[in-house]
């Protein structure tokens, strides 16, 4: 609103403000009236950026994310906190709960019991770094007889803090779609008060009369976990009307496979070129999660040519055709193969 509030601006109307009461004074850069108009001119500079600064805190959609989380309390909602994974370990021998290994820098405690010699491990650190590595584990404490420690699935990820474009969405979801006696916004926002949950999508009368169905992914829009579906379940159950029946489903992953020609800029590496797209095609296709029913071919070769180093490209192929790929109502686009060919 203030960009062009600049020193430069400001200090030329000053000194023809000047110029307009009298004409014969001294406004030449070496003169007292320059210098004290500069100085007058940085300050109200810097004010300008200070004020637009606070007009972009005033509003959601420019909020930083001290001031969003302020926001959302407003209405209820706070920031998702991370989540720690919890891994499954199997072991030689069976151990006491709360047995702790480390695993390169990580750190797991037994919490439950599955069966005999096989325990779940919960990640000491919260977030999605606890479930990304698989192995042998090594106990803090010496355990007798211990031969084998080893995580070999993972059973829950984990989940960082949301973040605050997640945040800002759920913020405008409340105000733009108010809940009112088990509406379809009170399911829709049943759901996303789960953490864990990226998106969720509400079919009523799925399976007829008093039936409601709800797709969910992870936070990271990706098939959802059972004990993610069950805590969505059991949340909403606690607070749905007596006599609807739910169901609570996973988003079907639908993997869309790259497959392309490119010409490279000059000094540009395939192998980083490669790797920049895939991360700009993932965050893109994040923003279809059961909302759309198609990826445009197009738009993934906007994305291409927008990545640093190309220059230019041909024979794009989605799914191994030159067309959009149709998603379902329950589909969610993931990204599969990307493999990049010089032209």
């Amino acid at each position: 609103m203030y960009e062009n509030m600049t020193y430069e601006t400001i200090l030329g109307r000053m000194l023809n403000k000047v110029q307009d009461y009298n004409a014969g004074i001294d406004t030449r850069p070496s003169s007292p009236i320059y210098a004290a108009l500069a100085t007058a001119a940085i300050e109200l500079e810097a004010m300008y950026v200070e004020l637009e600064y606070y007009m972009d805190q005033f509003f959601a959609d420019t909020q930083n994310r001290e001031n969003l989380i302020k926001r959302c309390q407003e209405l209820g909602i706070t920031p998702y906190p991370a989540t720690k994974a919890v891994l499954k370990g199997e072991f030689n021998i069976d151990i006491a709960i709360g047995s702790r290994f480390s695993l390169g820098t990580l750190n797991y405690s037994a919490i439950e019991k599955i069966s005999d010699r096989v325990y779940k491990m919960e990640c000491e650190t919260p977030g999605t770094v606890g479930g990304r590595s698989l192995g042998s584990m090594i106990p803090v404490d010496y355990i007798a007889g211990l031969t084998r420690a080893e995580l070999t699935e993972v059973l829950e990820d984990g989940t960082d803090e949301e973040d605050t474009e997640h945040l800002r969405d759920r913020f405008y979801t409340a105000v733009q779609k108010p809940s009112t006696s088990g509406n379809v916004y009170d399911y829709y926002n049943w759901s996303m008060e789960c953490a864990g949950v990226g998106t969720a999508k509400v079919f009523p009368l799925a399976d007829g009369p008093g039936t409601v169905k709800i797709a969910v992914t992870d936070a990271d829009q990706s098939g959802a976990g059972m004990e993610l579906l069950e805590r969505v379940r059991d949340h909403i159950n606690e607070l749905r009307p007596i006599g609807a029946t739910i169901s609570v489903v996973s988003a079907v992953e639908k993997q869309i496979n790259i497959r392309v020609k490119v010409r490279l800029q000059n000094g540009m590496n395939l192998g980083t070129v490669q790797n920049l797209f895939a991360l700009s095609v993932g965050d893109f296709l994040k923003n279809y999660a059961l909302k759309a029913d198609y990826i445009s071919v197009a738009r993934i070769g906007n994305l291409l040519i927008n990545t640093e180093g190309v220059e230019d490209y041909a024979d794009l192929l989605l799914n191994d055709a030159a067309q959009n790929v149709r998603l379902t109502e329950l589909e969610t686009p993931i990204i599969g193969t990307v493999a990049l060919e010089v032209m």
